[in-house]
């Protein structure tokens, strides 16, 4: 018991020194995994004031109404421009989204795939990707279409 007295009178200093260092990086990492946290949150709720914000034209806009109507017959019904133009700003925001919950978001990427099946197998956002899909990074298209083939197989299997 006397040398550990002896040591800690010689070395009290360096000893302190070494806890507060210790305390700090400690204190310093909870702080950076309290602030990707935050971050993480803030992605999601400027996401989702996004997806509202875009999802909620389909409410006031009368003229894209039938946009997502799962029967639509294309051959009597085009799509027009309007309901284009929707469509390739649903894409982007699509596209953010795969962006963010590839990095860890707060949405998994399994739960997005699946909202990108049920909505890109409709006959009218099918008919506009089809022809601007060139335009996407290639892994995003890759994500699509493996999102849409594996909801036709659910679709099939039930």
């Amino acid at each position: 018991m006397s040398s550990l007295t002896a040591w800690l009178s010689d070395n009290w200093v360096s000893l302190f020194q070494t806890l507060g260092i210790c305390g700090s990086l400690l204190f310093t990492a909870e702080s950076l995994r309290l602030d990707v946290e935050a971050k993480r949150v803030s992605e999601y709720l400027t996401l989702n004031t996004q997806h509202r914000r875009l999802w909620g034209q389909l409410h006031h806009r009368s003229r894209l109404a039938n946009l997502l109507n799962a029967d639509r017959n294309l051959d009597l019904h085009p799509v027009t421009t309007e309901e284009r133009l929707f469509l390739e700003l649903a894409f982007v925001h699509f596209h953010t989204g795969w962006l963010v919950a590839r990095k860890g978001s707060l949405v998994p990427v399994s739960v997005l795939a699946a909202d990108a099946g049920h909505f890109f197998r409709l006959p009218v956002p099918r008919a506009v990707w089809t022809q601007v899909r060139a335009t996407h990074q290639p892994e995003f298209v890759s994500f699509v279409e493996e999102a849409v083939r594996q909801m036709s197989e659910l679709s099939r299997k039930g």
